[in-house]
């Protein structure tokens, strides 16, 4: 089962509701039908008002819980690559920033290849970033040269009532084999969730991979010869 948080805020519309809810029974229970507030009447109604507000956090946990039975991260074969296509990171033209240009050479491959959206054209290309005389430069291609892709196969994907799928996945293109997957799992808060932000709720939880993304465990940057 995969219970959602409560926050203090969510228990006091619960009281609310609770204390709302039994008040009107017993009004129309005694008040209009002139009838004695005992029995197992009353009983099995004040039950059913106690039950009510819980019902779709009962059913969004247990169905949660099932699918994150299918959740984790799963390598297959480990590989050394110079570089690889990322799928996820639409490229930008122009002067590369500092940050962005640390980032890739903190991450130890020698070439990055992006997705790029030409707007003005219309056409769809791919961007090479590769190191040239120590310093990074970027050039078009008609289509991805690296071997090993990165994507998302699946985000946001809805599997069920206020559930959601997410799929990562590093692919072997000339042999279709996928040597990494990683499947995540989230939902959202009940009816009744009220705080002042939504704290969301997934499984496997972040911290069991550190966020790590997936091609740092599978594609291993190729040592210098």
């Amino acid at each position: 089962m995969g219970f959602y948080y409560i926050s203090i805020f969510s228990l006091i519309l619960i009281a609310v509701i609770y204390a709302v809810a039994i008040g009107v029974f017993r009004f129309v229970w005694v008040r209009l039908l002139g009838r004695k507030f005992t029995g197992p009447i009353v009983w099995v109604v004040v039950a059913a008002i106690v039950i009510a507000p819980w019902v779709e956090e009962l059913w969004i946990a247990w169905n949660f819980g099932q699918v994150c039975k299918d959740a984790g991260t799963f390598i297959y074969k480990k590989v050394e690559v110079e570089g690889f296509y990322d799928e996820t990171r639409p490229a930008r033209l122009g002067p590369l920033a500092e940050q962005a240009k640390r980032s890739m050479d903190e991450s130890g491959y020698r070439f990055h290849e992006r997705p790029f959206f030409d707007r003005r054209s219309g056409s769809s290309e791919v961007v090479r970033f590769e190191k040239v005389g120590g310093e990074w430069a970027a050039r078009l291609l008609d289509r991805p040269t690296a071997r090993y892709h990165y994507s998302w196969p699946q985000r946001n994907a809805i599997v069920g009532h206020k559930m959601f799928k997410q799929i990562e996945a590093v692919t072997d293109v000339q042999t279709n084999e996928v040597v990494g997957r990683s499947v995540q799992y989230g939902r959202t808060s009940p009816w009744f969730f009220v705080a002042l932000d939504d704290p969301g709720m997934s499984c496997p939880r972040p911290d069991e991979k550190a966020g790590v993304l997936l091609y740092r465990l599978v594609l291993e940057p190729a040592v210098a010869k």
